[in-house]
């Protein structure tokens, strides 16, 4: 079995015109997707309240990938991440027959490789003379690698202090399996196991560090394409929305692990020794040296501590996904519709009305949402985006269709009104106004006016339900909410 050998020295290589070409126009396309062009990215550094940071800001700070060209939903409501504010406007949207999932989606892409043709076209004709460009590799890489660490740590500690997926609401609990939409599904898998989110947490944790330090940076970029590379195929089978995000760990993992390629494959393959050709910057001067430990000092105070810091603050007090706001004391559960009346007139249970609510669920947070058979335009579709309102938070209520629908609630305890605002961004401006009685804690009267103005009445009872999902095997007690 051969041996690797490591030469960190600067050789008199010569690259070929064709190896510095292909160079020349990634070194151009990364540039374009990893540096911000917008100029509000960096004014936020000096407007940040450093005082009362927050994981929201973290995400701003971390920077946002080349995009001119806004791949659009045709289905309305389809692109909402729960009310957040657009971060810039976009000159060009499209709308393909493949949607915002689709080969489409890699626009921005294709346009940054463009202009990656076009800078190497200018910069061969300008610059003829370099031999290769293993100083240039070298920095080019790190930049690669440290914009995956800056990418991937929100989602990392997200995933370490279970937030990025919580716990099931009941309405989720409640919600037909083929009702949720493909992500929906793919997200709400680990929401009932948290372990399995930490461990995907722990392993993303992983692929940071090793992307951090140069001397396993190759081991890094290895882990990305296996692990993220799975992430970027389950969002394109399941329609996620990181999908680009995730890509990018394959195209930049394998720019990051090239150099070592041809040793790897002499020492696995052939068994020879090998020599890894890989080049180093010496940082021999003082001043260089101080810089490079002041960045890295900065990167992992920031990214990395400060990051997870914020994380867990979040997950203990205010988890970004679920609302704060609480709801109706001690009403949390699923609610059978004993009586249901429009206009006066009793409807009687049909599973085909499309006026008459079939159940309805409140949380422990100001959420209320209840089944009817009619249509509506499914919002978002899994609930993303750290949003700071509760109306906005939209975990329990995106990507669910199926005539559901989810509402936001403030209560008037002295006048013991309700006022409901829809969830579903496509029906922002509707609102309900409902009085409300509750004989006891099981059983709560409504009555008021449904969304067509018609004076609605109805009772509610809470149904003792139990969930198997919650039952290990052997275990006799079964969790009821």
């Amino acid at each position: 079995m051969g041996a690797i050998i490591e030469d960190n020295y600067l050789r008199a290589e010569v690259w070929t015109g064709f190896q510095k070409i292909v160079f020349r126009t990634f070194f151009v396309f990364f540039i374009v997707m990893i540096i911000p062009t917008d100029g509000k990215y960096y004014q936020q550094w000096f407007t940040t309240d450093w005082k009362n940071l927050h994981i929201r800001d973290m995400g701003t700070l971390s920077g946002s990938s080349f995009k001119i060209v806004e791949v659009a939903t045709k289905r309305p409501g389809g692109n909402d991440v729960g009310g957040a504010p657009e971060k810039k406007e976009y000159k060009y949207i499209i709308y393909p027959e493949s949607g915002e999932y689709g080969a489409w989606s890699y626009i921005n892409w294709a346009i940054a490789f463009g202009i990656g043709i076009v800078g190497a076209a200018i910069w061969t004709i300008f610059e003829q003379k370099s031999t290769n460009y293993n100083m240039l590799y070298y920095f080019l890489a790190v930049l690669v690698s440290y914009s995956m660490i800056i990418r991937l740590q929100g989602l990392t500690f997200s995933k370490i202090f279970p937030s990025q997926m919580p716990d099931l609401a009941i309405t989720q609990l409640n919600t037909p399996f083929g009702d949720f939409v493909a992500q929906k599904l793919y997200w709400i898998q680990f929401s009932f196991v948290h372990n399995f989110e930490r461990y995907a947490g722990f392993a993303e944790l992983v692929i940071m560090l090793t992307l951090f330090f140069r001397k396993t940076r190759a081991i890094g970029a290895a882990l990305s394409i296996a692990m993220i590379g799975v992430i970027a195929l389950a969002n394109h089978t399941y329609d996620g929305g990181i999908h680009l995000l995730a890509s990018f760990y394959i195209l930049g993992g394998i720019f990051v692990l090239w150099p070592y390629l041809p040793a790897v494959c002499n020492l696995i393959v052939r068994e020879k020794n090998t020599r890894l050709n890989i080049v180093y910057y010496p940082f021999k001067k003082p001043w260089e040296k101080w810089l490079r430990i002041a960045f890295k000092s900065f990167i992992f105070f920031f990214f990395f501590l400060l990051s997870a810091y914020l994380h867990w603050q979040n997950y203990l007090y205010d988890s970004y996904k679920v609302p704060q706001t609480p709801g109706l004391t001690n009403a949390r559960g699923l609610y059978q519709v004993e009586h249901f009346k429009v206009n006066g007139k009793e409807i009687p249970f049909s599973p085909l009305d499309s006026l008459r609510w079939q159940d309805v669920s409140l949380e422990k947070w100001s959420t209320l949402s209840f089944t009817v058979f009619n249509t509506f335009n499914i919002h978002g579709e899994a609930g993303r985006g750290k949003q700071y309102k509760d109306i906005d938070r939209t975990y329990e209520s995106a990507g669910t269709g199926g005539g559901r629908r989810h509402y936001y609630y403030v209560i008037d305890t002295l006048n013991k009104v309700l006022t409901l605002r829809n969830k579903n961004k496509a029906y922002k401006a509707q609102s309900l106004t409902l009085r409300y009685e509750r004989p006891h804690a099981d059983e709560l009267w409504l009555q008021g006016n449904n969304e067509y103005g018609q004076p609605i009445e109805m009772v509610l009872k809470r149904k003792p339900k139990t969930y198997l999902l919650f039952q290990d095997r052997g275990q006799r007690n079964i969790w009821i909410p």
